[in-house]
C-alpha cells in the first residue's frame, strides 16, 4: 500500500515523496498519528537563480504558488488515506502558528530528514538529495504504517556559501545535528526581521531565498 500512495502521490505531481515513522515526536492531538507522508515539489531553477542577489517579485509568486499546490496534493493525500480506512492530516506548507510566529505545527524538515530524503544544511532548509534546497515540503500525518529510510549524513563540509550570503549575518556556520535546536545554526527572529524591513515590496509574507539560491547542491540539481 506504500508503494500505491507513493506512485499516487507522484501522478499528482509531487516531484519527492517520502515516509517516516515519528512515534514519539507528537504530542497532543498529533500523538495518534504516529507516520509521516513527506510531500516536495522543486521550485523553478530559473527562478531561483535570480534570487542570489534578492528576492524578487517572481520568486515571491513562485513560492507562494507550490505552497498551494503542496496543500492541494496533501490534501488529496488524506483522501486517499482515508478512503483507505486511515486517519489522516495535513500539516500546510508555509504556516505559522507557534507563539513567537516562527514555527508550524510540525516540522516538514523532520520528516523528510527521517524519510532518507536529504538533510538539513548550514542554511537550516532542507536539502534534498534530488534538488538541493529548492523545494518546497508539506507533511501529512496519519495512522497508516509507513516505514522510515536511513537519514541523511550532513554533506555541508567546510562550505560556508549560504553563510557568507546571507544579507544579515542570520546563520551561525554551525552544522546540524539531530539533538540540537534550530537556534543553534539560525537566528530566526532576526531572519525575520531583516525580511520583513529589506522586501517589504515583495509582498505580504515576505521571502529572502538568498542561502538557498547560492547552495552548491541546487546549482548541482539543475545539470541532473
Amino acid at each position: 500500500m506504500t508503494e500505491e500512495l507513493m506512485r499516487y502521490l507522484s501522478d499528482e505531481g509531487a516531484d519527492l515523496v517520502g515516509t517516516s515513522s515519528i512515534e514519539g515526536l507528537l504530542s497532543g492531538r498529533f500523538s495518534a498519528l504516529p507516520y509521516a507522508v513527506t510531500i516536495g515539489v522543486r521550485l523553478s531553477d530559473a527562478v531561483v537563480d535570480e534570487v542570489t542577489t534578492g528576492p524578487k517579485k517572481l520568486y515571491f509568486a513562485n513560492y507562494r504558488a507550490v505552497n498551494a499546490f503542496l496543500d492541494m496534493v496533501a490534501t488529496k493525500c488524506v483522501g486517499w488515506l482515508q478512503r483507505h480506512g486511515f486517519n489522516a492530516l495535513a500539516i500546510p506548507a508555509s504556516q505559522s502558528t507557534s507563539e513567537d510566529g516562527y514555527a508550524g505545527d510540525f516540522p516538514h524538515k523532520t520528516a523528510a530528514n527521517m524519510a532518507g530524503l536529504g538533510f538539513i544544511g548550514k542554511n537550516a532548509l532542507f536539502v534534498s538529495n534530488d534538488f538541493g534546497p529548492r523545494v518546497r515540503l508539506t507533511t501529512v500525518l496519519t495512522d497508516m504504517p509507513l516505514p522510515s529510510d536511513e537519514m541523511q549524513p550532513v554533506l555541508c563540509g567546510n562550505c560556508r556559501a549560504c553563510v557568507d550570503a546571507c544579507p544579515c549575518g542570520a546563520l551561525t556556520g554551525r552544522t546540524w545535528s539531530r539533538n540540537g535546536a534550530r537556534e543553534d545554526i539560525v537566528d530566526a527572529a532576526l531572519c525575520s526581521r531583516y525580511m520583513k524591513k529589506a522586501y517589504q515590496h515583495i509582498g505580504r509574507g515576505v521571502v529572502c531565498g538568498i542561502c538557498m539560491a547560492v547552495c552548491p547542491f541546487g546549482k548541482r540539481s539543475k545539470k541532473r
